[in-house]
C-alpha cells in the first residue's frame, strides 16, 4: 500500500517534508534547528534525524513533551487495557462530520510530535484544506507519561492514571517491538487508524505518512499489518495511502 502516485495528497506531504523550519526561538527552546534540502528533513546541528547509527541505539536527546504544549488538541487512544493508552494529537475533535480525510503523521528520532504534526497543518492550511482534513500525530515517547496529564479528554476507555508505552531504544520503536509498558509497536499505529475510522463519522480516506526513523517504522508496519490489505482499512475498507520519506534502511520480504 506504498503511495507512489498520491496527486495531491503527495504534493502537500513533500511540502511539509521540505518546508520543516522549526528553530529554537519559536519552538520554546527545545527543537533542534533545521533547514531545507530537496525534499529531506535534515537537521543542521551535526546529528541526524534519521539515526541510523547514533539515533538507534538510545533515546539521546528526545523532544517529546508531557503535557504536551496543544494539550487542547490532545487525546488517548485506547489500546488493549484501560490502563494503556497511546498519546496523540488530533486538529479537529472527535465527532467532526466536515472531515472526509486523516493524515496521520509518524514523527522522527527526536520524537518531535508536536513539530511533526504543527508543520504538516500549516501544509494543510496552505492547500485550503483544513476544514475537511484531520491531522494526527501519534506519539512514540521514550519516557512514559499519564492519561490525566496528557489529555483533558479521557473517556471510559481509558483511564486517568493509564500510562503511555514508550520506547527507550529507538531501534525497537523501528522494528515494531515491544515498548517499555504494555504495546507493540505496530499495534499502536493499528489502533491509531481504528480510532481514526471511529471518530470522524463522515471520513472517506486515510494517508498515513512518515519521515527517517519514522519512515523505516511505518513502511515495516505497511509490510507487517493488516491494515491496507488491498489499499484499505480493516474497520471500515476506507482508501488507505501511505507515503514514506528517506528511511535509511528498508524491509525486504523473501520468496518464502
Amino acid at each position: 500500500t506504498t503511495c507512489v502516485d498520491c496527486g495531491q495528497e503527495h504534493s502537500l506531504l513533500q511540502a511539509s517534508h521540505s518546508q520543516y523550519s522549526w528553530d529554537r526561538a519559536s519552538s520554546g527552546g527545545d527543537a533542534i534547528r533545521t533547514h531545507r534540502e530537496g525534499s529531506a528533513l535534515r537537521p543542521a546541528m551535526g546529528s541526524t534525524d534519521g539515526g541510523e547509527h547514533q539515533g538507534t541505539q538510545g533515546s539521546g536527546n528526545s523532544n517529546f513533551r508531557c503535557p504536551p504544549r496543544h494539550k487542547r488538541s490532545a487525546y488517548a487512544v485506547p489500546l488493549s487495557s484501560p490502563d494503556v493508552f497511546e498519546p496523540v494529537l488530533a486538529s479537529h475533535p472527535p465527532g467532526s462530520e466536515a472531515v472526509e480525510q486523516a493524515i496521520i503523521v509518524v514523527h522522527g528520532a527526536w520524537r518531535s510530535v508536536e513539530g511533526y504534526w504543527s508543520y504538516m497543518k500549516k501544509m494543510v492550511r496552505r492547500q485550503h484544506r483544513e476544514d475537511r482534513t484531520v491531522v494526527v500525530g501519534p506519539s512514540f515517547g521514550d519516557k512514559p507519561c499519564s492519561a490525566a496529564k496528557w489529555s483533558n479528554k479521557t473517556s471510559d476507555q481509558v483511564r486517568s492514571d493509564a500510562r503511555s508505552p514508550y520506547w527507550r531504544k529507538l531501534s525497537r520503536f523501528i522494528f515494531g517491538g515491544g515498548s517499555d509498558h504494555g504495546a507493540h509497536g505496530f499495534e499502536v499505529l493499528d489502533s491509531v487508524v481504528e480510532w481514526v475510522e471511529v471518530n470522524y463519522p463522515r471520513l472517506r480516506r486515510v494517508v498515513v505518512t512518515s519521515f527517517s526513523v519514522g519512515g523505516q517504522y511505518v513502511q515495516r508496519w505497511a509490510a507487517l499489518s493488516p491494515e491496507g490489505a488491498n489499499g484499505v482499512t480493516r474497520s471500515r475498507g476506507l482508501p488507505l495511502r501511505i507515503i514514506i520519506g528517506s528511511p535509511s534502511t528498508v524491509l525486504y520480504l523473501s520468496e518464502e
